[in-house]
């Protein structure tokens, strides 16, 4: 009985797995709304009764792909962060991967401008609300005595995440994308500069 339940999971969760790779090929190919559940089941090579066993509808399927594209972005930015000496140098290092992330399709496609169009706005604030958090925590845990002091981190992180958003979306429509990217980088190190602290008041 323990066996037949083990595997009875396995095929469940790779099940589920198939769906969700389905996906996210297809919401990137082709956009939310011109992929239908057929066309998922279909790249799966499930059943769509299937598909309904694991998600309640296409937006269910939407967010559960767009939940783990984040959670491999948030995994490699802590990845990346960790070899960096000083809060500020982690910080610039995340930002900077969040720019890389711009670049590649998936990342670009699904987090910066399908989720707005699947979700609605105020749903797809609500999902990405873990990516901002994941920066405000690095702040206050490694950022707070480098940055003008009291400013609030959470206020702060939400401007410069804002501003970063946009900035990724620009790299990602631009012709050059290698350039605006080289561009955004540095804009980036200017605006958050201009938020640390003076020289003179940072411990050493």
């Amino acid at each position: 009985m323990g066996e037949t339940k083990r595997r009875r999971d396995e095929y469940a969760e790779a099940t589920r797995n198939a769906i969700v790779e389905a996906g996210r090929e297809l919401f990137s190919q082709n956009g939310y709304a011109k992929t239908s559940l057929d066309d998922i089941a279909d790249h799966a090579r499930v059943t769509k009764g299937a598909i309904y066993h694991h998600f309640a509808n296409k937006q269910a399927v939407f967010e559960a792909v767009l939940a783990e594209i984040d959670q491999h972005f948030t995994q490699r930015v802590e990845r990346e962060i960790e070899a960096e000496a000083t809060g500020w140098e982690a910080l610039s290092t995340a930002l900077n991967a969040y720019l890389d992330a711009s670049l590649e399709t998936a990342f670009c496609e699904m987090a910066l401008k399908e989720g707005p169009i699947a979700l609605g706005w105020q749903r797809w604030r609500q999902a990405q609300r873990h990516v901002t958090d994941h920066f405000t925590e690095m702040v206050k845990r490694r950022c707070t005595d480098e940055f003008v002091r009291n400013m609030p981190s959470e206020l702060l992180m939400n401007s410069i995440i804002g501003a970063l958003h946009e900035m990724a979306l620009a790299v990602s429509n631009s012709s050059n994308k290698q350039q605006a990217r080289k561009e955004a980088s540095a804009l980036i190190g200017e605006l958050v500069e201009s938020l640390r602290a003076p020289r003179s008041t940072r411990p050493e």
